[in-house]
């Protein structure tokens, strides 16, 4: 697991005050490096051993095309929240509220759908260590962000 907690550390170093226009191109090269990084982890421990690996492969394939769309829209919120100078309005806090529920909401729902179909792919133990390193390694992001952001009361 230290390696898992390295990968979001490194993760985590990416600063998302950078020009507009240099984000999505920065994104893409953060998430390439965490992917890999990220694939390897799952490599390392999750028994692929009796069950067919193309299988799982080709299905985390899939899960982290999808995972990345999330990820960048996840990334673009917190760009807007990170970015607004002075107090928030009632309305700019629901708006966020508006676009952060139903993110959060598609990621668990993602997880839980590869879950089963690599499960039905492979076996139980495979889909439940693919679950658990999944939410460990997002679970960990999330909590460092919340972690390093303001309070919405907090803005002035």
């Amino acid at each position: 697991m230290k390696k898992i907690t390295l990968l979001i550390t490194a993760f985590l170093t990416f600063n998302l005050s950078f020009a507009q226009d240099d984000m999505a191109e920065e994104i893409a090269m953060m998430q390439e490096i965490f992917g890999v990084e990220k694939a390897s982890i799952m490599e390392q421990n999750i028994d692929l051993s009796g069950v067919n690996s193309d299988a799982f492969w080709k299905l985390y394939d899939e899960y982290e095309k999808q995972r990345q769309e999330l990820g960048m829209a996840r990334i673009e919120l917190l760009q807007k929240y990170t970015t607004k100078k002075g107090a928030l309005t009632n309305q700019q806090a629901k708006d966020l509220m508006a676009e952060a529920v139903p993110l959060r909401s598609a990621g668990d729902k993602l997880i839980l759908n590869y879950t089963k179909r690599i499960e039905k792919a492979t076996n139980a133990l495979v889909s439940v260590q693919f679950y658990q390193i999944e939410n460990y390694i997002s679970d960990g992001i999330r909590f460092a962000i919340l972690n390093n952001i303001d309070f919405i009361q907090d803005k002035k």
